[in-house]
């Protein structure tokens, strides 16, 4: 009788405020679609770092290695999160010569990856609204007052526009009670809005429209540096936007260049 083959398993843990997901037994393609789900999953809490350990990890198929790749440039964009990969100092997953290392960030130890977790500050504020219409006085109230503390004044209007899009959004379409997050790191700016409902939105960008008569998600396109939506652990999704706060390169054609440095 053929053996059966070992199943491939997924665990997490907090460290501190990161999260570290240890990922053993045999990966291949069919699991690209679960290991990339559990890894987005665990981004829309926005920890500071993702530490995957595959120390215990087997897998010689690179299209099926490539989902850390694709989890990091995702990630990247929106929550501004590290993924860090530990592979021991002698990998059967990813040795030493795997293309891998040039695209991500790889130590021997959980620790080592831990230990480098002291990039540029992060500041966070939350706040939960109730679902009525009061809901939109007080997240201006909340998001005015913290961008000021934050000395993000200069931003305050566009992420007033997108939050109160995001958050009517909830309020109209959901019985949720929506939760605003602001996040500042790495000259980034974001604004998630969080519900308990799993759908997610549809909207198709049109790249040419102006400001003139936008409001919804293609207002929130219009002005964000980058926007979209994920499913959480719990069940239901965040929307989200960014808005840059750091110097730019001169704006070019369509684009809304900020010439000021990130004075917070």
């Amino acid at each position: 009788m053929d053996a059966v083959p070992a199943s491939l398993r997924i665990a997490q843990e907090s460290a501190g405020t990161a999260v570290v997901v240890r990922i053993a037994g045999p990966l291949d393609r069919s699991h690209y679609a679960e290991v990339r789900r559990h890894l987005l999953k665990c981004a829309t809490e926005a920890p500071s770092a993702i530490i995957v350990d595959v120390r215990s990890m087997e897998c010689a198929d690179p299209v099926a290695l490539s989902v850390f790749v694709t989890v990091a440039e995702q990630v990247s964009k929106w929550p501004s999160v590290p993924l860090r990969l530990v592979c021991g100092r002698d990998s059967r997953a990813v040795t030493a010569a795997s293309p891998l290392r040039r695209f991500l960030d790889v130590h021997a130890t959980t620790e080592e990856a831990l230990a480098a977790d002291c990039g540029s500050t992060r500041v966070v504020a939350r706040i939960e609204l109730p679902n009525d219409h009061s809901a939109m006085r007080i997240g201006r109230g909340f998001i005015r007052d913290t961008l000021v503390v934050w000395g993000l004044d200069r931003v305050a209007q566009d992420c007033l526009l997108m939050s109160a899009e995001l958050v009517q959004n909830t309020i109209q379409h959901t019985l949720s009670a929506p939760t605003v997050r602001l996040e500042h790191r790495r000259g980034v700016l974001t604004i998630a809005v969080y519900d308990d409902d799993p759908t997610q939105p549809q909207h198709a960008v049109d790249p040419g429209k102006g400001l003139s008569g936008t409001h919804g998600l293609d207002l929130v396109a219009f002005l964000a540096t980058a926007w979209g939506s994920a499913p959480t652990p719990t069940g239901g999704k965040v929307v989200w936007a960014t808005l840059r706060t750091g110097a730019r390169e001169p704006a070019g054609p369509g684009s809304d260049g900020d010439p000021d440095a990130d004075r917070s």
